[in-house]
């Protein structure tokens, strides 16, 4: 299997792993409302997912690192459906609270797992395209494919309201059909998957070394180009997860009580469709900078700062889900950038307790962002903690603009 071949056959797989997570992702806030939950009240669930994986996330990366990637994937897969089952069973704060404790520990156990796979095996296969056009191969599949887990959640909510159902009912359904795919996810990587390194057998034993993996893991990252490129994602989280959290609550102010639940999933749909024309952008602004990838990253930002300023400025309700598109759209510009940038400075050693490192520092500026919009929205307002966030990504820009973020890949043991 060449580089080609690997990158799109692994698109296709987290495909359908993203179909699993949009037919609910897109749900989540209008449901934790349908459950009676106040704003401070899913800020604090929100901030639960968070906070687990902040807990979890170096330690299970370290322990991918020992055992094997494909196994602590599979753990984290039913773990994520279990999160689902509690959603469905348990409608309440509490239900809320331990479902997102639920996915929190399935995001924590599952980063630094398959992309970490998926770096070593594409490294080992032959072919000439470089590691940044295979993250932008399977970005495009993958944001197509989760295009269609939202559009599939849309259509169930459209289709439900117009035969009379009630969205509790039809929000019930996008969970059972996103427990489907997870059942899928699991038997795939369970068949297909094959780890190209031999690791250690699990054992409580084992679990004694995972601190001096996580140690080991945050010295790589005094690497000169990764911890520039984390202090900088950390910057833009904020926003990004304040936006993704909390723009439900201002379109229910803007619709003013119409049964607008359908568009929700057509959003999301929309903006993962058009994911896949940003990878392909991503591609173009790589040749264009003669692959600098810190410039593309800086260009990249920019832009979504921007479109970011907009939309939380705009006041009308079609406008505002169209800038809504347009602002998700510059959230995918750059990532395959970014993750070049990452897995080039990263031994394979400790490839997965780096990305572990990575997804920890998101996720901290996620509780941020989602603490603030969920306790300062109610003393200055949703969109002035938008702009707030938005001022505080500004800081990304100074270090993508970094000579060490913009010459020629250097080996992962680069001297700091």
């Amino acid at each position: 299997m060449n580089r080609i071949q690997l990158s799109h056959r692994y698109g296709l797989f987290m495909g359908l792993f993203f179909i699993s997570q949009f037919l609910v992702i897109p749900i989540m806030t209008p449901l934790l409302l349908g459950f009676g939950m106040s704003i401070p009240q899913i800020g604090m669930i929100m901030a639960t997912m968070g906070i687990t994986v902040m807990v979890l996330e170096l330690p299970t990366g370290g322990l991918a690192d020992q055992v094997g990637r494909k196994k602590v994937f599979l753990i984290s897969i039913l773990f994520s459906m279990l999160s689902y089952l509690v959603l469905l069973f348990i409608p309440s704060f509490i239900g809320g609270v331990v479902s997102m404790f639920l996915w929190g520990a399935s995001i924590a156990i599952s980063s630094g797992t398959l992309t970490a796979w998926f770096v070593e095996s594409f490294n080992e296969s032959e072919g000439d395209i470089t590691l940044q056009a295979g993250f932008a191969r399977v970005s495009a599949r993958s944001s197509f494919f989760a295009a269609t887990g939202a559009l599939i959640g849309a259509g169930i909510m459209y289709g439900g309201v117009e035969f009379g159902y009630e969205a509790r009912q039809l929000y019930d359904v996008s969970l059972w059909a996103g427990l489907v795919c997870l059942a899928l996810v699991f038997v795939i990587a369970l068949l297909w998957i094959k780890e190209q390194r031999e690791f250690k057998p699990f054992s409580f034993a084992l679990l004694t070394s995972v601190p001096t993996q996580m140690k080991s893991g945050i010295d790589a990252a005094k690497h000169p180009v990764l911890w520039r490129i984390l202090f900088a994602m950390f910057l833009t989280i904020p926003i990004a997860s304040a936006i993704e959290k909390f723009w439900p609550v201002r379109f229910e102010e803007l619709s003013d009580g119409q049964p607008l639940e359908w568009v929700y999933g057509l959003t999301y749909a929309v903006t993962f469709y058009l994911g896949s024309l940003a990878a392909v952008m991503t591609n173009w602004l790589s040749d264009k900078f003669d692959q600098q990838m810190g410039k593309v990253l800086m260009v990249s930002v920019a832009i979504r700062l921007i479109a970011a300023t907009i939309f939380a400025l705009s006041g009308n309700v079609v406008m505002f889900v169209l800038l809504f598109i347009c602002y998700d759209f510059t959230n995918h510009l750059g990532k395959s950038a970014y993750n070049q940038l990452l897995h080039h400075s990263t031994d394979d050693s400790v490839r997965s307790t780096v990305d572990s490192l990575n997804s920890l520092v998101m996720r901290i500026g996620g509780v941020i962002g989602s603490l603030m919009c969920g306790f300062g929205a109610a003393y200055i307002g949703l969109v002035n903690i938008w702009l707030i966030c938005i001022v505080l990504a500004i800081g990304a820009l100074f270090f993508y603009k970094s000579p060490m973020l913009n010459q020629a890949s250097e080996p992962a043991n680069a001297a700091t």
